[in-house]
């Protein structure tokens, strides 16, 4: 298993702090006595750090034991591992699933658009007093976020090795796990996995976490003969500090992939 990934940020120097619902501290504090665990950077440690504090390549992650490839499969994965790394590949995925923590489970939906090593990330958590969103974008090199349609705040030295881009880190077939082949309406698909963190936990709109660290990433996806990805499921684990408590954090999205090849635009703020 490959190091932890830590996303730091340093808003302050940049844009000012980032905004945030009146409802959020109430919420994680509320979180906190039933057990939330953390996320998104709190006060501290968004002032704390502005880049990441380890290895920059996402945590490998274990599925099950594989067979090996048969030729259909492994011309539908090599097809696969070809489109994703065009550089002018574009696509849309949305997304819904849980932040899940020690006992709490927070309902999360969401977008991605993605053209080439850009791309741009909207989500939504739907607390028990309310609903805080999150913006994330990372173009020709630069990477940005904002909480509750506020300011935008910059992640410093953020690099493409800590792109939550999808398919960012599959470059070469052996990036590519072959799982089985099944029948999905009515179609022969194939189901892989990929190393992947489609979201950071960093990301989270909390205002009492601190620490957050990514230790797996793993994005179970189903593809079709000509390796064009159809739906995927994503589990990203880690751990943060909760007002200065360590707790697990859990990450579970389902993800359906649209307008595939088509014209996707994604500017800076």
């Amino acid at each position: 298993m490959r190091s932890s990934t830590t996303i730091g940020r340093n808003v302050r120097a940049a844009t000012g702090s980032p905004s945030r619902a009146g409802f959020a501290t109430a919420v994680l504090m509320a979180a906190l006595v039933i057990g939330c665990g953390a996320t998104q950077p709190s006060e501290s440690s968004v002032a704390a750090s502005s880049s990441p504090a380890s290895t920059s390549t996402p945590p490998a992650s274990h599925g099950p034991a594989t067979s090996p490839t048969p030729a259909p499969q492994k011309a539908a994965i090599a097809a696969f591992v070809k489109l994703v790394t065009k550089s002018n590949f574009a696509y849309q995925a949305t997304f819904k699933g849980l932040s899940r923590h020690t006992t709490a489970r927070i309902p999360v939906t969401g977008a991605f658009a993605v053209s080439g090593r850009d791309y741009r990330l909207t989500a939504a958590f739907k607390f028990n007093d309310g609903t805080s969103t999150v913006e994330h974008r990372y173009v020709d090199g630069k990477a940005w976020y904002r909480f509750n349609g506020g300011s935008w705040g910059r992640f410093t030295n953020f690099t493409a090795a800590f792109s939550m881009s999808p398919f960012a880190h599959v470059r070469v077939v052996g990036d590519v796990r072959f799982v089985g082949t099944e029948k999905a309406g009515g179609k022969t698909v194939h189901r892989i996995q990929i190393d992947s963190v489609p979201f950071h936990p960093s990301l989270i709109p909390a205002t009492n976490l601190s620490q957050e660290t990514v230790t797996s990433g793993t994005l179970e996806l189903l593809i079709d003969d000509a390796g064009r990805p159809i739906s995927g499921s994503a589990s990203v684990n880690g751990t943060g500090r909760v007002s200065g408590q360590l707790q697990e954090i859990v990450i579970e999205l389902n993800l359906t992939f649209t307008k595939l090849g088509q014209k996707v635009t994604v500017s800076a703020p």
